[in-house]
């Protein structure tokens, strides 16, 4: 390959690729990016409550690889029974963050480069799974899920620091809503089990 062939090929990467993120944007619902906030005031609520303890670090490391777990293993189950393009990507999703939770050191960074591997992947074929991403909820769960995870992080970095009382609060939302970013993965695993099977019964 020479230098014109390989140019010609990287502006059709880059071409593909903006297209597939204007797409994306424009294809995720709107109540997507509000469900972390409407999650932390959900979980603020539930720390002043009788209950609150819920929310507290400790209990939070045992529910939010529980909940993980289980999308997990439903994840490969889905896969082995549809062998599909899509769910094999969401098995490497789900699989990627399931390691991150359980603390393995190599996928502190790892997971960054794991997300940009699948998002490069699912922009290249994204017109192959038409099926699975015209579902409304597979795109509202996977769009939530990832604005979750995003101001999960923003808080871990202490970016929310100028908010009144922040120190009481922090640690109870951001480990409590990164909980909340586990269920929409594992809501993401059952949605996707009933698309697959609508796709399988029309194709018998």
């Amino acid at each position: 390959m020479n230098l014109s062939e390989a140019g010609i090929r990287l502006k059709q990467q880059i071409r593909i690729h903006w297209d597939s993120g204007w797409a994306a944007l424009g294809a995720t619902p709107l109540p997507a990016f509000a469900i972390p906030f409407f999650a932390a005031g959900l979980i603020l609520l539930i720390r002043l409550s009788p209950v609150g303890w819920a929310t507290e670090k400790p209990v939070q490391e045992i529910i939010a690889p529980t909940v993980l777990a289980l999308a997990a293993g439903s994840v490969l189950l889905v896969h082995h029974w549809t062998r599909a393009k899509f769910t094999l990507m969401l098995s490497l999703f789900v699989w990627a963050l399931f390691l991150r939770e359980l603390h393995f050191e190599f996928m502190n960074g790892g997971i960054l480069f794991a997300l940009a591997g699948l998002m490069w992947w699912l922009s290249n074929v994204r017109h192959e799974l038409v099926e699975w991403l015209s579902c409304f909820w597979i795109r509202l769960w996977l769009a939530g899920s990832f604005c979750t995870y995003f101001i999960s992080d923003m808080m871990d970095r202490h970016l929310f620091y100028f908010l009144p009382h922040y120190r009481s609060w922090n640690d109870n939302v951001e480990e409590t809503l990164e909980t909340f970013g586990h269920l929409m993965v594992f809501a993401l695993v059952l949605m996707t089990f009933k698309i697959a099977q609508n796709i399988i019964s029309k194709k018998d």
